[in-house]
């Protein structure tokens, strides 16, 4: 009996749905990721079908905005994917509002600051004997203010064409750090020496792991390239839980995940009256 009640469950879990998911009303979508040391812009739409690719622009928005509790101009340049771009250029430590109201619908509100920069030091280390050719860096970051909820590394790896135009392909890492979160790492027993585990696409460090907000990791990536560049993202609290959960809805797969270890992934939205993501970030850009 208990054999045939777990197949006749296990059956039921993983029925597929078949019909057709209900429209829903639609609400004002609004994206901001604010960067320091580039112009302030948002993107408003309306949301759309889960199975839809497309959002319909919002394009006669008004605007009020607030740099530190001062009102900023809200003038623009419109873009037809529903892209606003102000006049305001976004400084490290500023605390950024804004109100967008649509006709039809509530007023939206959020709020967000854009990180203080933190002191990075990353240098390429002295090469090691390996079982497959590897580089190998050495990542140092003091600094780091209270706005900052988590820290991401990106790798991506360039070579020139014929015609001298760079391609870029994006990497996985290789990190030694055991305050990194490991939601996105797998075991590789072919690692570069010293390392264990590597990391899908990007490593993220949660401030709240570490130490003394100071942090310090090897950083390595199987084979060679022309050009190496790593990009870090000081994250507020906001643009972090957004593209972590962001990654993993979009990294599901039914196939693994079905039907004992899947939980429902849920997208923050920090905007009042409607859907989105307002958010800052400190960006820092490093070639070798």
């Amino acid at each position: 009996f208990i054999i045939l009640a777990t197949f006749c469950f296990c059956i039921g879990c993983v029925s597929d749905y078949d019909r057709v998911l209900p429209e829903s009303e639609k609400i004002p979508v609004l994206n901001g990721v604010l960067c320091a040391d580039s112009l302030l812009s948002i993107n408003l739409t309306l949301s759309n079908h889960p199975n839809g690719k497309e959002f319909l622009p919002v394009e006669n928005g008004v605007f009020r905005l607030k740099r530190n509790g001062v009102p900023i101009s809200p003038s623009y340049t419109y873009s037809t994917d529903g892209t606003y771009t102000f006049t305001d250029t976004c400084f490290n430590g500023n605390i950024y509002e804004i109100e967008a109201e649509i006709p039809g619908y509530k007023t939206l509100n959020a709020k967000t600051v854009v990180p203080n920069k933190p002191d990075i030091l990353l240098v390429e280390s002295d090469k090691k004997e390996n079982k497959r050719a590897a580089k190998i860096f050495e990542l140092n970051i003091d600094s780091m203010g209270a706005e900052i909820h988590a820290l991401y590394v990106f790798l991506f790896i360039g070579e020139s064409d014929s015609n001298g135009n760079i391609r870029w392909d994006k990497r996985n890492i290789y990190c030694d750090s055991p305050f990194a979160d490991s939601f996105n790492r797998f075991y590789d027993s072919w690692s570069p020496e010293g390392f264990i585990y590597e990391y899908e696409n990007f490593v993220r460090f949660p401030v709240d792991n570490l130490i003394d907000n100071k942090l310090k990791s090897g950083l390595a990536f199987i084979g060679g390239s022309e050009i190496t560049r790593f990009y870090i993202v000081a994250a507020a609290k906001e643009y972090d839980l957004y593209y972590k959960g962001g990654y993993l809805q979009r990294s599901f797969d039914p196939e693994v995940n079905l039907p004992f270890t899947y939980q429902p992934i849920f997208l923050l939205s920090n905007i009042n009256g409607g859907a989105g993501i307002f958010s800052g970030i400190d960006l820092s850009v490093f070639d070798f």
